[in-house]
């Protein structure tokens, strides 16, 4: 949109992340006749599409690239690039000094869970892991101009999770694993078949046996019982016999994985702390737990000690902490949760997608809805051929979302075209500040790795 375009008065909303929540509320607000300005902390907008799930998903995430590409490439959505809550843009400058109408927080949630295990932070990138920045190194690390962080994977690390992700987490460890036990014999492996066929026939093919690597496998600890993993959900009205077969379906979900990428499982075990030699973190003391009406408890404190020289802490995300947000625990607090608003006032405060749930979990990405089905989750993991959209049920909850929050702006005063003008000239200074000329496809165009895998 140009300056002499902007005769009339208009909402003017800004909309941080310009991923698949982003992305949809962006369009929603544009197709209203909002004038949306849409915050991105990296260049690219796909967000955890992106860096969150492992690249062998090659054709969903291509899917949902242009998906989004189709939302944002709109007339009346300015796209702003390498601007990041916290670093370049400051919430509560953006929320009184802009004269914005409203803003909407779609930046998700990229905060690792804390490993609890008190002091163990101290230890990051020296043992332990955490989940975000493993699978956005694994995502990346084979770009030649790649300058983020670099891990050596180690044979028979510990995971510490339970859900989708965690299993993403063994799928990378067991397979890079295989990949440079292979490399190491002349043979070059190829992470895709790897992930689609399963370790044990591609190495059938080339005439090994996976014992015949020496590779030891890594191991997943679960706190809860196989039965509880979150790998899909139980409708929380169905009746006992139905919930019983559901948590028998999680049970196979796990088999399946086990059998196809040889990871061993370990449940009722919750961390207690951490083996410390030479500065960094070389294992973890596990105690022994029960579930009991639901309830988690420790049965035997410090009952057993694993060791692995990687420790990686995949127990889930949540949005990150931002200054002048109220928050309750780990998620923000609200004036009114049916619409998502978090502040009122001359400029509203929205939430929308895992900042407004409080949850990154993969699954809630997966399926609309109260149950992801069991086909669902195994579709993810690769496990029975089946091909899904991976973002379509956060879609369409933020289809939902953006209805609502355009609905309440309904109300609100428009803004005059000199204000709307006033608001443009910034836009355009910060565009210019990182290098964008106003056409989105020809910036996607210059920022896009050509070796992007």
């Amino acid at each position: 949109m140009t300056e002499a375009e902007n005769k009339t008065p208009r909402h003017v909303m800004a909309v941080v992340g310009g991923a698949t929540a982003g992305s949809e509320i962006a369009r929603i607000l544009a197709e209203r006749g909002a004038l949306v300005i849409v915050f991105e902390q990296n260049s690219r907008p796909y967000g955890k599409i992106e860096d969150g799930l492992p690249r062998w998903h090659v054709k969903q995430r291509k899917d949902e690239y242009e998906e989004i590409n189709q939302r944002l490439d709109h007339p009346n959505i300015e796209y702003v690039p390498l601007t990041r809550m916290g670093r370049e843009l400051d919430f509560e400058q953006l929320r009184t000094s802009w004269g914005l109408s409203g803003i909407v927080l779609a930046h998700g949630a990229w905060k690792d869970r804390a490993f609890p295990v008190e002091g163990a932070d101290q230890f990051i990138d020296r043992g332990l892991v955490y989940q975000n920045k493993l699978i956005y190194w694994f995502n990346h690390y084979l770009e030649k101009n790649y300058d983020g962080p670099r891990y050596d994977l180690s044979p028979g690390a510990i995971v510490v999770g339970g859900g989708l992700a965690s299993i993403d987490v063994v799928k990378v460890l067991q397979i890079e694993m295989t990949l440079a036990a292979l490399k190491a014999r002349g043979i070059a492996g190829d992470m895709l078949a790897l992930e689609r066929e399963g370790i044990e026939p591609v190495l059938n093919a080339s005439g090994l046996k996976y014992g015949d690597l020496d590779v030891a496998p890594c191991k997943l600890y679960y706190r809860r019982r196989v039965l509880d993993m979150p790998l899909s959900d139980i409708p929380p009205d169905a009746p006992a016999k139905r919930a019983d077969a559901l948590r028998q379906a999680r049970a196979k979900i796990l088999d399946k994985a086990q059998r196809k990428f040889l990871f061993e499982f370990q449940e009722l075990r919750a961390p207690s702390g951490v083996v410390v030699e030479n500065g960094a973190v070389v294992g973890v003391n596990f105690s022994r737990t029960e579930v009991a009406d639901g309830q988690v408890r420790i049965v035997q404190e410090g009952a057993e000690s694993a060791r692995a020289p990687l420790t990686i802490s995949s127990i889930g995300s949540i949005p990150e902490p931002i200054p002048g947000i109220a928050q309750k625990g780990e998620v923000y607090t609200y004036v009114d949760q049916k619409i998502g608003l978090l502040m009122d006032g001359p400029t509203a405060v929205f939430a929308a997608g895992n900042v407004l749930t409080g949850k990154g979990n993969i699954k809630d990405s997966l399926d609309s809805g109260t149950e992801i089905g069991s086909r669902v989750a195994e579709a993810y993991l690769g496990l029975s051929g089946e091909e899904f959209k991976i973002a379509e049920g956060a879609r369409k909850d933020a289809a939902v979302s953006g209805e609502k929050i355009a609905g309440a702006m309904s109300a609100r005063q428009k803004i005059a075209p000199d204000g709307v003008s006033s608001l443009l000239r910034r836009v355009r200074e910060r565009q210019h500040a990182v290098g964008y000329e106003g056409n989105y496809r020809a910036w996607l165009a210059k920022v896009t790795p050509p070796d992007l895998h």
